[in-house]
């Protein structure tokens, strides 16, 4: 199984985001917003997700000009550390009235990146109002 965490807020340019590390850095930017307890406790988990998380380095297989450029980044359920990091940060962010919800699928996608704890697919036609 795979597991993403959305949300959608609306930013200081009046821009809809979709994706839970958009709204932390939001957040984390907005010190007028946050506590400083939660802020310290955001980046502290953002700091671990820099450093046990691969950044895939690439999002399609494809070597065509026009291949899709929409891509879904999934944990796989076997990443217990990283999802109990991630209801940690959706824990916080709730609290600032950002609404985060949980989505899971048996099959996410095309994989076009995989590695011990994600993936990142190309996603099904039902999946493509969650990207970013």
């Amino acid at each position: 199984m795979f597991i993403r965490f959305i949300t959608e807020y609306k930013n200081e340019y009046d821009e809809i985001e979709t994706g839970i590390f958009h709204a932390l850095r939001y957040l984390c930017k907005r010190s007028d917003v946050l506590y400083d307890y939660d802020k310290k406790h955001l980046t502290e988990i953002n700091d671990w997700f820099n450093v046990n998380l691969e950044a895939p380095d690439r999002f399609t297989k494809a070597k065509r000009k026009n291949a899709p450029n929409v891509y879904l980044s999934w944990f796989k359920s076997t990443a217990t550390e990283h999802l109990k990091k991630m209801y940690e940060m959706k824990e916080v962010i709730e609290r600032y009235g950002i609404e985060v919800t949980v989505i899971k699928r048996e099959n996410a996608g095309y994989v076009v990146y995989e590695d011990e704890f994600q993936v990142s697919t190309i996603p099904h036609r039902k999946d493509k109002s969650i990207t970013k």
